[in-house]
């Protein structure tokens, strides 16, 4: 089940291998942003079966509760880190 904060990659479509931050959740369909070509202002809707869950991001959920601006320039920061970590892991 994939829920508001999770990290995901594209395993579909033209954007496959992307690491995206859900932002919102419906049935069907979730809400990614990376914060530079899908901003917060405008996050991606994907099809939940097109994504492929890589674990949740603590960090975006205590900046959300916190009440501190989260912007693009963090979801960035953010996503840097889980690629680095994803590649140290396959190495």
């Amino acid at each position: 089940m994939i829920n508001t904060g999770d990290i995901v990659i594209s395993i579909m479509g033209h954007d496959r291998g992307e690491h995206y931050l859900v932002i919102d959740c419906d049935k069907d369909f979730i809400y990614v942003a990376d914060g530079r070509l899908k901003t917060l202002d405008k996050p991606k809707k994907k099809n939940i079966k097109h994504v492929s869950r890589l674990g949740k991001s603590d960090e975006f959920i205590d900046i959300k509760n916190s009440g501190d601006n989260f912007n693009d320039v963090k979801l960035k920061y953010l996503l840097k880190k889980w690629r680095s970590k994803c590649l140290n892991q396959t190495l």
